[in-house]
């Protein structure tokens, strides 16, 4: 912006008129306790400078309250990741809070679709008047979406938005896009071999959300080295200590396996297993950052994770619903986060 193109404030008008900011703010509100004189003198000065008075920001703490819904698993031991997403909605509540937006948040315990549609019903019920959620769930949340667009609220989904729901804003990283960026990191690490991509079952996310990280991976090997190829291994019954049998067998079947994408949250599962493990090194690269990540990347266990800004995620949701319940702006449709790299150099500074 440049000098001409400054917005003039209320400060500006006091010193140039030399009078307080008191004096000011009873001008522009046609408060009593200022001489003709001097309103006068302020008036022109107001009039000489440009000085438009933000009418919007006093009249919008005098606004009615806004209840924002959060429908969001439980943050646990097996779905820490909703940790920072709600880090992020809360900081923007606190930010917002003069504003009076009120966050009503519906926790529920992964993989328990009963729980699911309780909170949908009690959120159907309540007095919300926009909602934030994950798309991950859609078959479940088809039935709360369309009482959304019958009472006309507006929802924003974070994280994914996988089938392309409407929807208010749509928060998301490029899946596709990750998927090459993970094979690029392999790339590096090795010019020849095999890539084990681990499908995880019991985990939130989706085989459309897996298989276009895998088609992007597969896309940039294809078009980049095709000396590295990429197989696939199904977990059914994934939990902490039984995949280990199989991922031993397999890796012992498939020596020339040089590296393990693991395309969701549960990289620190498979390092704990290669933590133990004997024999040749093995490159694992997966997604999120969490605190039990660190011994794993300290010790070059852990080579790369992909992040996707999750607090900052749940920070835009509330605040593009604040956009456009109040401030009646127009919000972007699809918001996509930057891809994050993280190592153990720079892992200290994310």
């Amino acid at each position: 912006m440049g000098k001409d193109e400054r917005v003039i404030g209320i400060k500006d008008v006091a010193k140039a008129a030399n009078v307080a900011l008191a004096t000011v703010d009873r001008v522009i509100h046609n408060r009593a306790g200022v001489s003709k004189k001097t309103k006068e003198k302020v008036l022109k000065v107001i009039d000489k400078m440009g000085y438009q008075p933000n009418i919007l920001a006093s009249n919008l703490s005098k606004s009615k309250k806004i209840v924002l819904g959060v429908l969001l698993p439980e943050i646990s031991e097996e779905s820490g990741y909703w940790e920072f997403p709600m880090k992020g909605i809360i900081k923007a509540q606190k930010e917002l809070a003069q504003y009076r937006i009120k966050i009503k948040i519906y926790n529920f315990k992964q993989n328990n679709n009963e729980e699911i549609r309780k909170r949908i019903l009690e959120l159907i019920n309540s007095d919300i008047q926009g909602l934030i959620l994950t798309s991950k769930f859609a078959d479940e949340i088809e039935i709360l979406l369309a009482d959304c667009k019958q009472k006309n609220r507006p929802y924003v989904f974070i994280d994914s938005n996988i089938r392309k729901i409407d929807s208010l804003c749509s928060i998301q990283q490029p899946l596709f896009e990750s998927g090459e960026l993970a094979a690029q990191l392999f790339n590096y690490c090795f010019t020849k071999g095999e890539i084990l991509i681990l499908h995880l079952k019991k985990t939130m996310d989706t085989e459309d959300i897996i298989g276009l990280k895998e088609k992007g991976m597969n896309a940039y090997l294809s078009d980049n080295n095709q000396a590295i190829v990429t197989k696939s291994l199904i977990i059914p019954d994934f939990n902490e200590n039984g995949f280990e049998n199989v991922l031993t067998k397999t890796l012992g079947d498939n020596p020339q396996i040089k590296g393990i994408f693991i395309p969701n949250s549960k990289v620190a599962y498979i390092a704990k297993y290669f933590k133990k493990r004997e024999g040749k090194k093995i490159y694992l690269i997966g997604y999120d950052f969490f605190y039990d990540d660190i011994e794993f990347l300290e010790n070059n266990i852990i080579d790369f994770l992909i992040c996707q800004r999750p607090e900052e995620q749940g920070y835009l949701a509330v605040v593009k619903l604040f956009e456009h319940l109040i401030l009646k702006k127009e919000v972007e449709k699809e918001i996509i986060m930057p891809l994050d790299i993280i190592t153990k150099k720079n892992y200290k500074y994310y």
